[in-house]
């Protein structure tokens, strides 16, 4: 039993040792080396850009989804959007990703609605000539996972009933990212 523990010591130790022996042979270089790959230095003159995830620009739009005779009471917010080319810090967006849409709708009386996002095709869309539609409830926020390539139009609308001339207008909110990487 004392020459099993003997032995076991005796191995341990000759690993300590050999570990011991490795780190000190070691070139000084490569270690300054493997130091200086971490170092990030974010001073006001060289600021280090802050994203959501590595290559990833929070991105937000609002826009407003009327019926096609009530396009006036949207104001200035348009029905839709052209996706980025760039980020605001000069980065190229490989695409956009919207995870979550928001929607508030003033419905007139009598009138069902289904807001909608419409998104051009991406490169890689299976049925050619086909816009992609994602419904959405007129009342809520709900997740989502929406692609769109830079330069693709995002276009927010209604569908439904609109008996007797009735009124409805959706501000929507689409939030997610832009990819870059």
């Amino acid at each position: 039993m004392t020459s099993l523990i003997r032995k076991r010591f005796t191995l341990l130790g000759s690993v300590v040792v050999l570990a011991l022996l490795l780190a000190a042979l070691a070139p000084r270089a490569a270690r300054g080396v493997a130091a200086a790959l971490v170092q990030v230095t974010n001073t006001a003159s060289n600021a280090v850009p802050t994203v959501n995830g590595p290559g990833n620009f929070p991105f937000v739009a609002t826009t407003c989804g009327p019926w096609a005779t009530e396009e006036a009471s949207c104001g200035s917010l348009q029905p839709g959007f052209i996706v980025p080319h760039t980020t605001s810090t000069g980065a190229a967006v490989k695409r956009l990703v919207i995870e979550e849409v928001s929607t508030i709708c003033d419905i007139g009386d009598g009138a069902t609605i289904n807001p909608r996002v419409l998104v051009d095709p991406p490169a890689d869309h299976v049925i050619a000539g086909t816009v992609p539609e994602f419904l959405f409830s007129p009342t809520a926020s709900s997740t989502a996972h929406i692609y769109a390539d830079p330069g693709s139009e995002v276009a927010t609308l209604l569908a439904g009933t609109n008996p007797n001339g009735s009124s409805a207008v959706c501000l929507f909110t689409l939030m997610g990212h832009l990819e870059t990487q």
